[in-house]
């Protein structure tokens, strides 16, 4: 049985870098090293090659915004459940939540999830989210979550999707270590739930705050 309150450590240990070429790079060889401490966090001021969806980089100024990657075993969710890919479908939902929650958390009312796993405000983008996982034959043994979000940048190349960050929203500057703490805090609390209520609510959690941007 799960149990009530799932045992979900996310955000410690931190790790902390001025420059890598990703840090979804970084920590997937953590994984495949077999040194990667469930939970962890690595966070970079800069990285060189950034990683979005499709192969695109994800454009960010040094010092200035979140760009972090977090390290999940799945056995610390459930350590008597098998983990298969087909839990990875709930799974991201709830990272998608959990994202867009600390924003909004910020930001207000106008923050929605655009599918498959952005995060915008309004018609514009503030964040992005990158799942890598390791299945190992037919079960789904570790996760590695990518997230960008735009906090203190005020200048953008205007490349693709118009970006926005919070200090544009707001007109506020944020300490990324207390932000990064609420982000934390933010997607432990949406995985607890997606245990707790299972995948087809999630999902439907997941659809009301969904936006479809008008082409």
């Amino acid at each position: 049985m799960l149990p009530t309150t799932p045992n979900i450590s996310l955000g410690e240990p931190f790790i902390e870098l001025a420059s890598i070429d990703s840090t979804n790079i970084y920590a997937m060889n953590l994984v495949h090293q077999g040194l990667a401490l469930s939970g962890s966090c690595i966070r970079a001021a800069y990285q060189t090659q950034g990683k979005g969806q499709h192969g695109r980089n994800w454009e960010s100024s040094a010092g200035l915004n979140l760009l972090c990657s977090y390290v999940l075993e799945l056995k610390q969710l459930n350590p008597v459940k098998i983990w298969t890919p087909v839990d990875q479908i709930g799974f991201s939902a709830a990272v998608a939540l959990g994202v867009q929650s600390f924003f909004e958390g910020y930001a207000g009312p106008e923050t929605k999830i655009k599918k498959p796993n952005d995060i915008y405000w309004g018609d514009r983008k503030a964040g992005g989210i990158l799942i890598e996982n390791v299945v190992r034959g037919q079960v789904w043994t570790w996760s590695v979550v990518g997230i960008g979000i735009n906090i203190n940048q005020e200048l953008f190349s205007q490349e693709g999707a118009y970006p926005i960050s919070l200090k544009q929203i707001t007109q506020q500057n944020f300490d990324l270590n207390e932000l990064q703490k609420a982000l934390s805090s933010s997607l432990k609390t949406a995985l607890i739930d997606w245990i707790k209520i299972g995948e087809a609510a999630t999902l439907e959690k997941m659809e009301a705050q969904c936006i479809v941007l008008k082409k």
